[in-house]
Formats: structure tokens, sequence, C-alpha cells
């Protein structure tokens, strides 16, 4: 530790402050030891560290789904050195025992919530750990169709439809119906959050009355597999079909999809660091969108 700050001129005190996520260090001096500390591939002892200050340096992860949210929140708590205990309670049986066991126990130093409403029975139960918790709600998200569907409405569309990743609520396309577009019940789908789940979907899109003049896919990897399969049979994206995602993933960026950027995985990473902040004994703010629409090639006017 005596290394690591003169390495990066503090004194060794600051260092272990730094390194815990402990109060009384600004986050610039945090972030500058713990660059110097990595350069220096050192770590502070976890055993000892609980032992002398409490801290278990594990955080519990309770989330519906597998998502792009959950892969943002993951990658943010291992770079700050945190283990992650992953529930996926994608279910009632999942989750009656879940909160009818509740196995954290006294294991971690906080909770996140990720595309969960909880009961009041659940509710008070979470509470009863008495550590801090943070739910991320799907506020992002809805802002980030909203986005897509004022893009696709200036290109002149009206027949959209909407692809949802399994566990999305089903009222989003409320959000196209207040815009004031066409929605049928065969444009309104669900799939598997994967390249494969996109590429099954356009069957059902296909067996309609009429195929929409674009699609708009809440997941990154669902949106890439619509694209493959719409080129595979020969319709061309974006002359006969447009396509958005609601995901900014780095394949939608590969294949060339047009994305709305920041929904997903930035809210778990923002999420990530509000627990933080209140582990430390300090207050949040509500968050504001910070989503981006990235136009690219398979966004076009319609036909």
């Amino acid at each position: 530790m005596s290394d690591v700050a003169k390495a990066a001129g503090v004194s060794a005190a600051t260092v272990s402050r730094a390194l815990r996520g402990e109060p009384g260090v600004s986050e610039a001096t945090r972030q500058h030891v713990s660059e110097i500390a990595r350069r220096m591939k050192y770590a502070i002892a976890r055993d000892a560290s609980s032992l002398a200050g409490g801290r278990r340096y594990a955080i519990a992860v309770l989330t519906s789904e597998v998502s792009p949210v959950l892969a943002g929140a993951e990658g943010a708590l291992r770079q700050a050195g945190y283990d992650v205990l992953l529930y996926v309670l994608g279910d009632e049986d999942a989750r009656a025992k879940f909160f009818g066991e509740l196995p954290l126990g006294r294991r971690v130093d906080g909770v996140l919530l990720l595309s969960l409403s909880l009961s009041q029975v659940e509710q008070v139960a979470l509470e009863s750990l008495e550590v801090p918790h943070v739910t991320v709600d799907d506020t992002d998200l809805r802002h980030a169709l909203r986005t897509a569907v004022s893009h696709l409405q200036g290109l002149g569309h009206r027949d959209v439809a909407l692809v949802l990743a399994d566990g999305v609520d089903e009222s989003y396309d409320e959000i196209l119906v207040a815009a004031g577009l066409a929605v049928r019940p065969e444009w309104t789908v669900w799939c598997s959050p994967t390249v494969d789940g996109g590429e099954q979907v356009v069957d059902v899109l296909l067996d309609g009355e009429r195929l929409p003049t674009a699609v708009i896919s809440s997941n990154g990897a669902a949106a890439v597999g619509i694209f493959l399969r719409m080129q595979r049979d020969g319709r061309a994206v974006p002359d006969e079909v447009s396509i958005v995602s609601l995901d900014g993933q780095e394949l939608t960026r590969v294949v060339g999809l047009t994305a709305v950027e920041g929904a997903a995985k930035a809210q778990g990473e923002r999420a990530v660091a509000d627990l933080f902040t209140l582990i430390r004994g300090g207050e949040i703010e509500p968050a504001e969108h910070h989503v981006r629409l990235v136009v690219r090639n398979s966004s076009g006017p319609v036909a």
C-alpha cells in the first residue's frame, strides 16, 4: 500500500479509503488511486478488509432477465472490485422462493434490482436486510422507444412493428398508439434476446396480411437477427423495411443498424454508481435521460 501511496502522491490512509470505497475521498482522487493501483497490480486483501471495516465487497443483483442493463451493471461492479451474486427471478416460483428464504443474509453490501417491481411483502423482506438498494426501472427504455418512433415518423413511417425481448412489458405498444401509428396485433411480438430469436420472429411478421414498413427491436442482438433474416429473404433494408434497435450494442454498430444508444448498458452503470453513493452514506438524485439516436444504414424514408 505504501508503494501505491508514493506513486499516487497521497497518504496510505487515503489509498486505503479510496480502494475500499469509503467516504472522505473525492471521486477524482478515488479514480486516480484506483488507476495507479491497477497499473501496479495492487489489490486489497478482501478478508482482512471485511474484518476491519465490515464490508463484504459483494453486491446482489436481482433481475427478471439477462439484459444489457445487467451487462452494464455487472461490468461496473467488477471494475470496482466487487463480487456479483446474481439471482435471475424470471417466474413467480423463483421469486417466492427467493423472498421467502432471503438467502443473502449478511453476505452483501447492497442490492441492485433490475426490471423488477416489488410487492409490499417483497419490499419489506428486502428492507429487513438493512443494506442500501437501488431499483432500475424501464424509464430509459420507454424514452428510447419514443425517440425511435419520432425518428421513423419523420421518415414517413406509420406501419411499425414492435419486437420485444422476453420479459419486456406488453404495454410498450401504447407508445406507438399514442404517437398515432397503425398498430396491429401481429406487429407486437416477443422473442429471445438473441440473433436467433430475431431471425425467428421474422416468420411471424411475414405471416401477417402485410409487412410493416419499419421494425423497432428492444434488443440489439434480436435487431441484428431481424436484419440478417430480411437480407437473406431478399428484402432490402432500408428500402423495403427500416430497422431500429433500442439497444446500442457493439453488434449493432458493426452491422450498421440505426440505434438509440445509452438506454440499457449505461443505465446499469449509472445504477451501480448510485448504489455506491448510498453505501458510502451519500444521497442520490433522480437520474436524467442520457439517450441519443445514432442513425446508420438500416433506416430510411418509407417507400
